[in-house]
């Protein structure tokens, strides 16, 4: 099954504290959004990349990013206003003979090969997958007063991760139906099951983490780093 991966990297970034959006910025050597690109050139099971970047981005992205390096880049595309927005238009690039969808945020440079295969795999069986990492700290739930309503039952609670993977007529038809009735989500299996489709979860990765705040960049350089010495 032909596969393609939209790439969102279309946030600005803001809780990061820079002055450029952060899947710009150099870590290790390159920019975050580099490495996380490294990853599906070098998926053999991956045909092709569309890359989401913020609005008014494009020439800077050609700027900042050695796109002569990924061969798999098939369209770069602007952003939305909202992540569900940003991943819209990706979608809208893709190519038509494609038969899975992988969505992936442009800040987890730390993803493996064996989890982006594993995930394509297990879409061809289940038709939506996420990869997920149980909670391991007490979970709760507060109100807007910031008291505590309940204690949510650790066992059943999964920290979700991309890339997520779909069968590409199921998450065009969840994004366009959320898109006529303006409903927003933190992330796309949100939206799959909001139309009534099961997501199966598969296991993830502890260090599949997503860039958001200085500590992750710190975390993820020592992560990369480490990387390079094992290549």
């Amino acid at each position: 099954m032909r596969t393609e991966v939209v790439i969102a990297a279309g946030g600005k970034g803001e809780r990061f504290g820079n002055n450029q959006p952060k899947q710009f910025c150099p870590i290790a050597g390159k920019p975050i959004l580099e490495w996380t690109l490294d990853k599906f050139e070098d998926c053999s099971l991956v045909d092709g990349i569309i890359l989401v970047v913020p609005q008014g981005m494009i020439e800077y992205t050609k700027r900042k990013i050695t796109l002569s390096r990924y061969k798999k880049i098939k369209k770069i595309v602007e952003g939305g206003k909202e992540r569900t927005d940003s991943v819209y238009n990706g979608l809208s690039a893709l190519e038509e003979d494609t038969q899975i969808v992988l969505i992936h945020d442009g800040v987890r440079p730390l993803v493996s090969t064996s989890l982006i295969e594993l995930v394509i795999r297990k879409t061809e069986i289940y038709g939506a997958v996420i990869p997920g990492v149980p909670a391991k700290e007490t979970v709760k739930e507060k109100n807007e007063e910031n008291f505590v309503v309940k204690t949510l039952p650790r066992k059943k609670i999964y920290l979700i991760q991309t890339p997520q993977g779909f069968k590409k007529d199921l998450i065009k038809n969840a994004h366009t139906r959320a898109k006529l009735k303006d409903f927003k989500a933190s992330d796309d299996a949100c939206l799959v099951e909001n139309i009534g489709q099961r997501v199966y979860i598969i296991p993830g990765e502890e260090k599949n983490i997503k860039i958001t705040t200085c500590f992750d960049f710190k975390l993820a350089e020592i992560l990369l780093k480490e990387e390079q010495k094992r290549i």
